[in-house]
């Protein structure tokens, strides 16, 4: 069984938040004997090894814990290259990209993480810094890419009236196609893609998820107003990382797993940490 947790869901394992020492023991047991791998992506660690606020000895502590459960060697890409290297193998072969990282970027990882805890923290390798940056800096732009579609869909009009209520079904019919067309041409690959056709690219899963979870935001921001929000922004690319490498995501975020359960998505659980470690038992 594999399943995908997103950082928050380590983070909670760490501090102990809606879990026990016997619940931590037990999911080793679990992995230990093989019967359950848990997959992270690049962004896991990006945004432990990049959170500034925490000491030394916490990254590490974080770390050494992440790594001692997770399958590193089964490292999920970053979801905006995730998502790109799917259209662009689709337009090129028919068939979604591999979704794990490439052995040079493995490498580079396993190398940095390992001057990073024999030094307790207190050196951070300059080339894992670099790859994590250049992760962050790359979501962060690609995040306004994944928005500015949403502007065509004929649906936000009717959505936007409160005499006219629309049903998610329905906002996101109308919008799927417009979505994915105008994304597509942004990036260049509208012409190769429909040649291949638009209807088998959307059974790709990242292709899916990323989709569905862009008008399912779009949908809470105009039909869901008193919809509970976290101070925090929607992390749209866990989903997606998830979304491609397993069936089953585990996330503390309430908010994201609202949005997610919308998501027309077949065999996909999300799971908060406590159902998913009864599970697990």
């Amino acid at each position: 069984m594999a399943v995908y947790l997103d950082t928050s869901a380590f983070d909670h394992i760490y501090r102990k938040l809606g879990c026990t020492a016997a619940d931590i023991a037990n999911l080793r047991r679990k992995i230990y004997g093989r019967d359950l791998s848990l997959l992270l992506s690049i962004h896991t660690l990006e945004e432990i090894l990049l959170d500034r606020r925490a000491r030394p000895e916490e990254r590490v502590a974080r770390i050494k814990l992440t790594l001692s459960l997770a399958n590193f060697r089964r490292m999920v890409k970053a979801g905006d290259q995730l998502l790109l290297d799917d259209l662009r193998s689709y337009a090129a072969t028919g068939e979604p990209a591999r979704p794990f990282i490439d052995a040079d970027l493995q490498n580079v990882l396993s190398d940095g993480l390992s001057e990073l805890i024999e030094t307790d923290g207190e050196e951070l390798d300059e080339d894992l810094i670099a790859a994590l940056e250049q992760t962050r800096a790359r979501k962060q732009r690609f995040h306004a890419a994944l928005l500015a579609p949403l502007a065509a869909a004929p649906a936000r009009a009717s959505a936007a009236n409160p005499s006219t209520p629309v049903a998610f079904a329905e906002f996101y019919a109308a919008g799927l196609t417009v979505w994915l067309t105008a994304f597509l041409e942004q990036q260049g690959l509208l012409q190769a893609c429909a040649a291949r056709g638009l209807e088998a690219l959307f059974g790709l899963r990242s292709v899916r998820m990323m989709v569905g979870l862009i008008l399912s935001f779009d949908y809470e921001r105009l039909c869901e107003p008193d919809a509970p929000r976290a101070a925090a922004p929607l992390d749209l690319f866990h989903a997606v990382a998830g979304a491609a490498a397993t069936d089953t995501i585990v996330t503390p975020d309430s908010r994201l797993r609202r949005l997610l359960s919308r998501v027309p998505l077949d065999g996909l659980e999300v799971l908060d940490l406590p159902t998913f470690l009864r599970r697990v038992v």
